[in-house]
C-alpha cells in the first residue's frame, strides 16, 4: 500500500490557525486534493479535521465521491453515513486495502501525519506552499520524535504563486 501525504501549508509549515481554520489558503489547493483523490479514490484525515470541514460550507467531504476514512482514537465515535472509523494508522491503511486500494491520500491533520510518520507508513509526500506567513498555528506535523530523509521528485509553480514540492520519503 502506497500512503502519499497532502498537505497545504504556509512557507512555515502551519496548516491551519489555532482555532483550525484555513481562510488563508487558496482555492487552488482544494483543486489539487480533489484531483489527488480523484486519482486514487481513498483519502485518510483525522477526527478533528473531520469535524471541522463538517462546518465548512463551500469546501466539504460530504460531497466528494471517495472512500473516506477518519482516523479517531474512540472506537464509538459517530461518524454520517458515508465515512469509515479507523482507530489507527494501521487499521486505517488495512480497511483502504481490504477494499482494493493499492494507494492512499492521507492529507492530516498534523497529529494523524506524524503518526503515520512516525510508524514508517507515509511513502511520499506532496506539499503546496501558499505565499503566506502565519506566526502561530497548527503544523503540518505535531512535536513527535521521528524523522525521514527525502528524496525531491517534482517542483512545480502554480498558478497562483502557490510551490508544489513532491518528496519520496527514503526508506
Amino acid at each position: 500500500m502506497k500512503v502519499i501525504l497532502y498537505m497545504a501549508q504556509t512557507i512555515n509549515g502551519i496548516i491551519a490557525r489555532n482555532n483550525y481554520k484555513e481562510d488563508f489558503l487558496s482555492h487552488e489547493n482544494w483543486k489539487v486534493f480533489l484531483s489527488l483523490v480523484k486519482d486514487m479514490g481513498c483519502f485518510i484525515v483525522g477526527r478533528k479535521t473531520y469535524e471541522e470541514v463538517k462546518k465548512w460550507k463551500d469546501y466539504n467531504f460530504d460531497k466528494i465521491n471517495a472512500t473516506k476514512i477518519i482516523i479517531s482514537n474512540s472506537p464509538d465515535f459517530k461518524l454520517d453515513k458515508g465515512y469509515i472509523l479507523a482507530t489507527s494508522p494501521e487499521e486505517a491503511i488495512k480497511k483502504a486495502s481490504k477494499l482494493g486500494f493499492k494507494k492512499i491520500l492521507l492529507t492530516g491533520g498534523g497529529k494523524i501525519n506524524s503518526a503515520f510518520m512516525k510508524n514508517g507508513l507515509v511513502d511520499e509526500i506532496i506539499v503546496d506552499i501558499e505565499p503566506f506567513v502565519l506566526g502561530n498555528g497548527i503544523r503540518i506535523f505535531s512535536q513527535e520524535n521521528f524523522e525521514s530523509r527525502l528524496k525531491l521528485l517534482n517542483i512545480k509553480k502554480l498558478k497562483s504563486g502557490i510551490i508544489k514540492l513532491h518528496y519520496k520519503i527514503i526508506k
